[in-house]
């Protein structure tokens, strides 16, 4: 595809991965966006070029929810990507030639997945400059996941440091950047995770100090968490990527309560590992979750429950960038398409939830 800008009566025609409502099939289509004139963008805008972006299971959640009635006609899916700017306004702090990655996750303008990109940097859930080294496939594999996982690791009002931490599926891509950050970031004393044994080696790699195999049964799991909690004290903060909530039963033996600044984190998504035909029933919050954020919220429970969402963080991209210089982040990579032929095939096999790391496409 072109890297030059088409523009024509003040609308940039790019070329992008779109879609109309829920039922519809993704497809390669030009879509117009407006543009200003002469200045291309707006002083709060940038104009990026896209050189990658990585897939997510929300992508393919927001698209099977989608309309025709609600936002752009042809929609442009995805949030992830990384790029070069090619175009700033002078009221924002990047420059033309910034390698940039970042998040455009949203319900109501376009997404990522398209050889080029408008936004506002002071407005989208993540923005920040490319770390010397490090290359667009691996820089757009961040955004979404890794800064969700760094907002549960905040969700602990104190000190992290010399504490205990579990990440319960630290398979996942947010279980991954959380064991990541609370060892190597947050400098946690021991970060014990569950995963399957085909994460294990990952899981041990990202910092982990100890690993649960938790397709071995729940008793199984129970009793090594027990086991390490008899030798090392209970868990400061329970980080939960999977909705795993058959560990709320045990916060008396596991979790240190709210008094002891104890907190169980649990990011919100679906209950079912396949994305592929999620109902609305699989994303509702169950009565465990429901109860027990209502008595956190009113300070009638011993225990500290926090959902987990991603947001903005102006600690986040520094933490990326300090981890990445110490050479103590690991980027863990699925597969990588080629965005206008292998689009399809890659959101099959990242809303199936068969990828064991992340799926690029490469624009």
């Amino acid at each position: 595809m072109s890297d030059t800008l088409d523009i024509t009566e003040n609308k940039l025609k790019v070329t992008a991965i779109t879609y109309e409502n829920g039922s519809s099939p993704l497809k390669v289509s030009e879509v117009d966006l407006p543009v200003q004139e002469k200045t291309i963008v707006k002083p709060t805008e940038v104009l990026v070029q896209v050189k990658a972006t990585s897939l997510n299971p929300v992508d393919t959640i927001l698209k099977q929810f989608s309309n025709s009635y609600f936002g752009p006609k042809q929609k442009i899916i995805g949030g992830d990507f990384s790029g070069i700017v090619v175009k700033a306004g002078d009221k924002t702090s990047l420059k033309v030639g910034d390698k940039v990655y970042g998040d455009l996750l949203t319900l109501t303008k376009q997404g990522s997945c398209s050889n080029f990109v408008i936004f506002e940097p002071e407005k989208i859930l993540v923005c920040e400059k490319i770390p010397d080294n490090m290359s667009f496939e691996q820089a757009a594999s961040l955004p979404c996941v890794s800064n969700t996982a760094f907002q549960a690791l905040k969700k602990y009002s104190g000190n992290l440091k010399d504490k205990n931490v579990l990440v319960l599926g630290a398979g996942t891509a947010v279980g991954c950047f959380s064991v990541q950050f609370a060892r190597h970031y947050f400098e946690a004393a021991n970060v014990v995770a569950t995963c399957s044994s085909k994460s294990t080696e990952k899981t041990e790699k990202s910092g982990a100090t100890l690993t649960v195999d938790y397709t071995k049964g729940e008793q199984f799991k129970y009793d090594q968490l027990l086991g390490f909690v008899k030798s090392h004290g209970k868990f400061d903060l329970i980080v939960d990527c999977v909705r795993d909530e058959s560990v709320m039963d045990h916060f008396d033996s596991l979790l240190k309560p709210a008094t002891e600044q104890g907190v169980f984190a649990q990011v919100t998504g679906s209950y079912l590992l396949d994305y592929s035909d999620v109902k609305l029933s699989n994303l509702l919050p169950s009565w465990k979750r429901i109860s027990s954020g209502f008595k956190t919220s009113f300070g009638f429970s011993k225990y500290a429950y926090a959902p987990v969402r991603t947001s903005r963080d102006a600690e986040y991209g520094s933490a990326i960038a300090k981890l990445w210089k110490e050479k103590k982040l690991e980027i863990f990579f699925d597969s990588q398409y080629d965005a206008y032929t292998g689009f399809k095939e890659a959101f099959d096999r990242v809303a199936s939830c068969s990828a064991q790391g992340k799926v690029i496409l490469k624009f």
